[in-house]
């Protein structure tokens, strides 16, 4: 494209506010884009954003997608809502870009990837810890065979939820968070997932998957607050994922990953590389830190997701988290739950996951 890329991003929330400053600081600062419009249920949000911003501030979706000065909807509304729109989106020849999950079921998200083919749409998926320095620098040595073949990816994500502030907060929050038919599930489902996207991208494709969920703490709400997942890599190693959402005090949350791999290991915490060492003689060792916060997510990140999505639509190239990418992660989730629900082993791919 020889013109800034037309965007509009829909919903409001947290992170949807994340993406809208990520994109209005792409604008000043490149010719890639403009931020075009706003859309969200709150009517008080979009005037507000729509002013502070100078962008459009749609009274509904059907306005976003027929505005033809939209070429790309980002989409970061409440789970249960991110197929349909994409859907809707692409009918009206939009490109989309979406949250994780990218849809609440693997069905839903193979239609997703199916109807972008058909129509020569690209669809995204945001995952924006591969865009950390620390995980960068990582993924060059395991794709360097540093450390070797991968042998054993462990992932722990030991953050906090509040019922009160974070399940119950609101109308908006007890519409949709905790409960199967919105929401997806819990724990594994919106937050691990991330953690689970980065065991993919560093260990490679499942073959099969065992897991168990529980809900220990979070009495109000019907979904897992923890879930453990043990994973056979298609190259012959394992990744074993342990997450939950009641980590006290909650001044000590945090996510680590660790690869163990034929030549070396290596550790991240949070997204920082704190630990490598091989038998070529390669040594990092940096302090690691807890987190008091895992709420508020910085949106450095997302500008430099954002920053490539675009690139690669005004390039006519792939976007290195498609829709198929953002699918992997997502059949993890349903399987373990798939798993712990029929105790069985789950082999992938994933055939059926109407578990709930």
């Amino acid at each position: 494209m020889s013109r800034r890329i037309g965007v509009a991003v829909i919903g409001l929330g947290t992170i949807g506010q994340v993406h809208v400053e990520a994109l209005k600081d792409l604008e000043k600062s490149t010719n890639l884009v403009k931020l075009v419009g706003i859309h969200s249920l709150s009517r008080r949000k979009v005037r507000e954003f729509a002013s502070r911003y100078g962008c459009k501030g749609y009274e509904s979706y059907d306005d976003v997608v027929r505005d033809p000065e939209v070429d790309v909807v980002v989409i970061a509304t409440p789970h249960y809502l991110h197929a349909w729109q994409a859907f809707y989106a692409m009918e009206h020849g939009k490109h989309v870009i979406v949250e994780k999950p990218m849809a609440t079921t693997v069905t839903a998200a193979r239609e997703m990837i199916s109807k972008a083919r058909r129509k020569g749409i690209k669809l995204g998926v945001i995952f924006q810890g591969r865009y950390a320095d620390g995980v960068v620098e990582l993924k060059r040595y395991v794709d360097s065979n540093a450390l070797g073949k991968i042998l054993l990816v462990t992932g722990e994500m030991m953050w906090y939820r509040d019922e009160t502030s974070y399940y119950l907060k609101d109308e908006l929050a007890r519409s949709w968070r905790g409960l199967w038919a919105t929401e997806g599930g819990g724990a594994l489902i919106n937050q691990a997932i991330h953690t689970i996207d980065l065991m993919l991208w560093f260990g490679g494709d499942v073959e099969e998957v065992v897991g168990y969920i529980d809900n220990l703490a979070h009495p109000s709400v019907n979904v897992e607050d923890i879930g453990i997942g043990v994973m056979k890599y298609r190259s012959g190693g394992y990744g074993v994922l342990i997450a939950n959402l009641f980590t006290k005090p909650s001044t000590y949350q945090y996510r680590r990953i660790k690869i163990f791999g034929s030549k070396g290991q290596a550790e991240l915490w949070d997204n920082e590389l704190v630990f490598l060492k091989t038998e070529d003689g390669i040594s990092i060792e940096r302090k690691p830190g807890y987190s008091s916060e895992t709420l508020k997510v910085p949106g450095g990140l997302h500008r430099k997701l954002f920053e490539d999505f675009l690139k690669a639509l005004s390039e006519d190239r792939d976007f290195p988290i498609t829709g198929e990418e953002g699918l992997k992660s997502l059949e993890i989730v349903r399987a373990i739950y798939y798993s712990s629900t029929r105790k069985t082993h789950v082999k992938l791919p994933l055939l059926a996951d109407g578990v709930f």
